[in-house]
């Protein structure tokens, strides 16, 4: 899904007869990014360009030329609608970004990102150039709540991240430029590492931005504060941390694990621990099992004798040295 298949590109109209060019321009746009409509000031005198390349999970290209107006309608939608937001940086002349109910209107170094989900238009009031990085929405970490709040809000280029992310991508404009850019997966983290901290910084009230190593370890820690809850799930934690479901499950695929998996270890260890407590020796293995989370006794000890090649009971009774019966003489 998303932008990772986009080849190598580029277009320039100027080769083509005045007639055709702006016809084939917006047909050239609508292939690098998704289906749009477009008008033109003046389509007789039009020209334009774009340049595009795939950078591992996303796709960067660039595109200017002379004034004209783009729209996303519904229709457009239907036509193609891979799931994407486009995250972009006004590299030269003006845009007013409208989606929703807000509009941007972006000066050279201002970024703005929009859901090619749902309907948007550009208007360019003069000769411009826009530099766009296309990321799949499971790739860019954002709740659906935060998304909505961020939609076509101006993100000032000339301040704190957004002036590391204005340049990160000018400089990577330029490349594109020279066809010095090398499709590297590590410079695509990089890339989707920026506009996260850049977009999260605009809805996170205090002003640590989390990477992935922090939202990892923000993860792990609200799961052992709640795993007594049997109603722990992935859509609880994602909701606490303000971060998507499905980016939160690749946080957890990239230390070799998943969620489940976690969840189940940890409540797995607190019971080991509480079945070798003398302490508690009169407790039922139910009941300790209930204390962290499992509701099922069965479910318990299968998961139990999974993880340590012995049933609850036989383990209790192990490390006690204690059979689980008195002995009758």
């Amino acid at each position: 899904m998303g932008t990772a298949s986009l080849a190598p590109s580029s277009f320039t109209s100027t080769s083509l007869a005045p007639a055709e060019r702006f016809d084939a321009w917006q047909s050239a746009v609508s292939s690098a990014f998704v289906p749009l409509k477009a008008a033109a000031q003046d389509p007789e005198s039009f020209d334009g360009y774009l340049r595009g390349q795939a950078l591992g999970l996303v796709a960067v290209t660039e595109v200017g030329g002379d004034p004209v107006y783009v729209k996303r309608n519904r229709q457009s939608i239907a036509a193609g609608n891979p799931g994407v937001y486009k995250f972009a940086l006004q590299r030269t002349g003006t845009c007013l970004v409208r989606q929703g109910q807000r509009e941007a209107l972006l000066t050279p170094g201002d970024l703005v990102v929009y859901d090619t989900t749902r309907p948007y238009d550009l208007t360019f009031g003069g000769h411009y150039s826009m530099f766009v990085v296309q990321i799949p929405h499971e790739n860019l970490g954002l709740s659906q709540e935060q998304a909505g709040a961020l939609m076509a809000q101006r993100i000032p280029g000339g301040e704190g991240l957004g002036a590391l992310t204005s340049s990160l991508l000018t400089s990577l404009s330029q490349q594109l430029e020279k066809e010095e850019m090398a499709a590297d997966p590590r410079a695509a983290a990089a890339v989707l590492q920026l506009v996260q901290a850049t977009l999260l910084a605009s809805v996170r009230p205090t002003p640590g931005v989390p990477t992935r190593d922090v939202v990892y370890l923000e993860a792990v820690s609200y799961i052992d504060k709640h795993l007594r809850d049997p109603g722990l799930s992935v859509s609880s934690v994602a909701h606490s941390l303000h971060v998507s479901i499905r980016y939160l499950q690749m946080v957890f695929a990239d230390e070799g694990t998943t969620f489940s998996e976690w969840v189940r270890r940890r409540r797995l260890e607190h019971c080991r621990v509480e079945l070798s407590d003398a302490g508690q020796r009169s407790r039922p293995v139910s009941a300790i099992a209930a204390r962290w989370g499992y509701a099922d006794a069965s479910s318990f000890a299968r998961s139990f004798r999974s993880a340590y090649g012995t049933t609850p009971t036989e383990y209790r009774d192990s490390v006690l040295d204690e059979p689980s019966e008195p002995r009758r003489h």
